[in-house]
């Protein structure tokens, strides 16, 4: 999976509602409302920082009363999490007041509702060099003058979802080793594979450091989901996550569109049984993922990308016996796969995207060295929030290192498969 896919996707999504505060009949919020609500934000913000519970539930809704317990339930979840910052930020310039009549219909006691977008930013102590950026829907009722929070899930019927986090679903384990921290579901004396993830985690590092040349913060937060159920909703996932061992996540800034809040998600249930080796090269494949983020752009297209975490995965060395099983059926068709075709068709066919990645990114650094393939990822990653189509700025970032275009690589790479 690609990090940040979910919110790039969100904020395509978002962009068919403007502007909203017309299409969905509300009164835009007044200048002194927003203010208040600001305000609101801000002492809710300060109690998750000072791990004050009265003054976090005094922003909650009185009348909402599952929805308060439910807050309180993951505010003393979160307290075992040391944030090193915390802020909320409503968001009126993006998509205005998301409210609807018919939401309005849910708290036909209140004086008035609104739903902007919240921003929610924080950083984890020790662990985030920038802050993660995630999207919140809070509806905010007043009553009697004074504004609260009432909700955080009235929009999902149009599939816009408030972030979830692993202390929104269970109290939480926290390990930590020299570069990780592993939060997990408090379990029994016997957590099986989870005892195990910092040493699996540790020696997938080593097996990075020794392929991958670039310096990076080396901290990362390894997040073992309670279940199947949770591990979807915190992906947002449109499939069923409960088949993949690990996924790389990061949230985007939406002000520069760079890449924070690095996350491994971690599925014990089917790491289990497999053998180490296979588990460390599948963790290797997704450090190499959170390693190359503050380098990473929009335009990188997936060969890449997972083709450069497969081949650090496999440690240099050659992984690619399916690919060459196709290729001696004859069935292989000398094209680069494109970016739909490593989430889309058949599982067999999804992971040949993966082996023909791996072997295009194998070719590259085969031919022209590490150094070449760093200095094309920076370049083509450079590009970010700028004008040009994704195939431009591959090809230019092709010619400006290697000398060839896109065709020219895909044509020469092809023309040394089996031979």
């Amino acid at each position: 999976m690609r990090p940040g896919a979910r919110l790039v996707a969100a904020l395509c999504l978002l962009a068919t509602f403007l502007p909203l505060e017309a299409a969905n009949g509300q009164t835009p919020v007044a200048a002194g409302e927003r203010a208040a609500i600001q305000e609101l934000l801000d002492r809710r913000a300060e109690a998750v920082l000072s791990r004050d519970r009265a003054a976090f539930a005094a922003t909650i809704d009185p009348g909402a009363t599952a929805f308060r317990r439910d807050q309180l339930r993951m505010f003393d979840r979160a307290r075992s999490i040391r944030f090193a910052t915390y802020d909320l930020t409503a968001d009126w310039t993006r998509y205005g007041n998301l409210a609807r009549p018919a939401d309005g219909k849910k708290y036909a006691d209140a004086d008035a509702i609104a739903i902007p977008l919240t921003q929610e930013r924080y950083r984890v102590r020790s662990f985030d060099p920038a802050p993660a950026v995630e999207d919140v829907y809070f509806t905010f009722v007043r009553r009697e003058g004074r504004w609260y929070i009432g909700g955080d899930s009235d929009l999902e019927d149009i599939g816009l979802f408030s972030v979830r986090h692993p202390w929104d679903f269970a109290r939480l384990s926290k390990a930590t080793s020299e570069s990780f921290m592993a939060l997990r579901p408090q379990c029994s004396s016997d957590c099986g594979v989870q005892s195990e993830l910092l040493d699996l985690a540790e020696s997938s590092l080593k097996r990075l450091d020794a392929a991958w040349p670039v310096e990076w913060s080396r901290k990362v937060i390894l997040v073992v989901p309670p279940s199947d159920a949770a591990l979807a909703r915190m992906l947002q996932a449109s499939f069923d996550p409960s088949r993949f061992v690990a996924f790389a996540y990061a949230t985007i800034d939406p002000d520069d569109l760079s890449y924070a809040g690095n996350r491994i998600l971690v599925n014990p249930p089917v790491i289990a049984g497999r053998p180490r080796e296979e588990v460390i090269r599948i963790l290797t494949h997704e450090l190499l993922h959170v390693a190359t983020r503050e380098l990473a752009g929009p335009f990188i297209p997936l060969f890449i990308d997972e083709g450069i975490a497969e081949f650090v995965g496999y440690g240099g060395v050659p992984g690619l016996a399916y690919l060459d099983a196709i290729v001696g059926s004859g069935a292989f068709d000398h094209k680069l796969p494109q970016d739909f075709s490593f989430s889309s068709g058949s599982g067999n066919d999804i992971y040949l995207s993966y082996q023909e990645g791996q072997s295009a990114v194998r070719y590259f650094i085969d031919t022209w060295g590490m150094k070449r393939f760093v200095s094309f990822y920076k370049r083509l990653g450079r590009a970010r929030v700028t004008a040009g189509l994704a195939g431009w700025h591959l090809e230019r970032a092709l010619r400006q290192t290697i000398g060839i275009g896109l065709r020219g690589f895909e044509k020469r790479w092809a023309s040394s498969i089996g031979s």
